[in-house]
């Protein structure tokens, strides 16, 4: 199956509580490029976000793409100050269904979160993500170190 990590784009100042926080005019145009460029090249058979505004809005950007509505799950366990390991352990459910079809699922989350994912994934050191940015992996197994890297995406960033 393919999987799909992807940050969220540009969000506006911190606020209380974080969760609240938009996305800006550039987050929004990042997550545009992005969603482009997934489009292009992938087609998600299912879509899971943090339950976090700047995540699930620039997951809602990206799952326009596809006219017909597909599945999208919103997962508590994937907030920013999330643990890692217990988070992949979460995503257990839906990756393994994904597995199971040979689908697409696609992460909307959080940096630290989704470099640490990607590490759990990889079993190897990962630079965090750009705003937006979109990682793909091949993965035949939900388990620590059982993904390759095949593909990524880094919309341009506004100055």
């Amino acid at each position: 199956m393919k999987l799909i990590l992807v940050r969220h784009g540009h969000a506006g100042a911190y606020t209380q509580p974080d969760s609240e926080r938009n996305l800006t005019e550039t987050g929004k145009v990042q997550a545009e490029h992005t969603a482009a460029w997934l489009k292009q090249n992938y087609l998600p058979t299912q879509f899971v976000s943090s339950p976090y505004n700047r995540a699930r809005q620039t997951l809602d950007i990206i799952a326009g793409q596809w006219h017909a509505p597909l599945p999208h799950a919103v997962y508590e366990g994937i907030t920013p100050d999330a643990d890692a390991r217990r988070a992949f352990k979460g995503l257990a459910k839906w990756s393994e269904q994904a597995i199971a079809e040979n689908g697409c699922l696609i992460i909307v989350c959080h940096m630290n979160l989704v470099a640490y994912l990607a590490q759990l994934l990889t079993g190897e050191y990962q630079a965090g993500f750009s705003l937006a940015e979109a990682r793909v992996y091949d993965i035949d197994v939900w388990a620590a170190g059982a993904a390759s890297e095949v593909a990524r995406f880094i919309p341009e960033q506004a100055a």
